[in-house]
């Protein structure tokens, strides 16, 4: 899946700057909505587990298609001083997706697996029927013209920047795979609580998302996202002390505070340095990059686990490494950007 969104992340940020926003996402959408109901269709046949996976991981088209575009629709429709606000509200609005998802994935389970994604696929078709007939086009057809030969943009400070948030998505990726098998292995949590840790992630992203914006607007989106890699290596290093559900909670809530903070700010500036007319393509540059470190991430976090042998400080300390790498590069992409774009990234105003 990793691999899938990685090519088609850079396909789908081309075709968001030269066909248009509109017609990637609904391009996106109507092919999530065909793997999935595919995907169901195999299920009810009992196909073969290994052509099901195919198709699934094929579902990932979809995703990658859509979110460069849905990037470059926010940039198109805020100001440079809204723009980490306003992904912040985005950003809330997808965590609750995220939140109810699951939910109705385990109501749903006991009727049939296969139902799942039947139920994903008319969510699919949800999002298509809404961008159909309620979205605009946000680009701009005189830029689209001037750059839709170029695929792949190069720019010094897309690619710093895209590293730096490469090393980040390294930590963060530690969210799905190391942090849950080091609380049931080492912390001794029942698998039974860790939905109870989650549960934190989601609470404190919907609710804590917009208070830390204003909290924070005074500073610029890389000195945020610096406080936010922080964040997440504080959280992560709490979990090497933890071994009750409240002592991974906690961990947990400091880990999306320094979620709260950074995150955002990654299509901001990403959407800030981009020129008119290539800003799906930046972003889908940088998405292909945290692509590559979400498939990377969870293999580099067991690579730890396994050679100290479960010792939390010296597993989460070395993943915290990772943090200390970005902030660097983003300090020295500040640095790179210069006085020329200064105001783009220093003053933010909060929604």
């Amino acid at each position: 899946m990793a691999f899938v969104s990685i090519v088609f992340s850079l396909i789908g940020g081309y075709i968001g700057d030269t066909v248009g926003r509109k017609y990637t996402i609904l391009a996106g959408g109507l092919i999530g909505a065909a793997a999935y109901i595919a995907v169901y269709y195999l299920f009810s046949i009992n196909s073969a587990p290994l052509i099901i996976s195919i198709v699934f991981v094929l579902s990932s088209i979809g995703g990658a298609l859509v979110f460069p575009a849905s990037a470059a629709v926010v940039a198109d429709t805020t100001s440079k001083e809204m723009r980490r606000s306003a992904f912040g509200i985005y950003r809330v609005f997808t965590n609750i997706g995220w939140a109810i998802g699951p939910i109705l994935g385990s109501l749903i389970y006991n009727s049939g697996v296969g139902y799942i994604f039947l139920f994903a696929s008319i969510t699919y078709l949800l999002q298509v029927v809404i961008v159909f007939f309620f979205m605009n086009e946000t680009s701009s057809r005189s830029h689209e013209e001037k750059s839709k030969k170029e695929i792949i943009s190069y720019d010094g400070k897309l690619i710093l920047f895209s590293i730096g948030t490469f090393f980040l998505t390294l930590l963060t990726s530690q969210f799905n795979v190391t942090f849950p098998t080091y609380a049931t292995l080492q912390g001794g949590i029942p698998a039974s609580s860790i939905g109870y840790i989650y549960a934190v992630n989601g609470t404190v992203v919907v609710l804590g998302q917009i208070p830390v914006n204003r909290i924070l607007r005074r500073f610029n989106d890389l000195a945020t996202m610096q406080m936010g890699s922080l964040f997440f290596a504080a959280g992560y290093f709490t979990c090497a002390f933890s071994d009750t559900v409240i002592q991974f909670m906690i961990a947990m809530f400091i880990i999306t505070i320094g979620e709260n903070m950074a995150t955002p700010g990654i299509n901001s500036v990403v959407t800030k340095i981009s020129p008119p007319g290539k800003t799906a393509r930046y972003n889908g540059f940088n998405s292909m990059l945290n692509a590559t470190a979400r498939g990377m991430g969870p293999s580099a976090g067991s690579f730890f686990l396994y050679i100290y042998a479960f010792n939390g400080i010296r597993t989460w300390a070395s993943l915290d490494m990772f943090a200390v790498i970005a902030i660097m590069l983003f300090m020295f992409t500040k640095n790179l950007i210069g006085k020329s774009s200064k105001d783009s990234i220093v003053k933010e105003s909060a929604i």
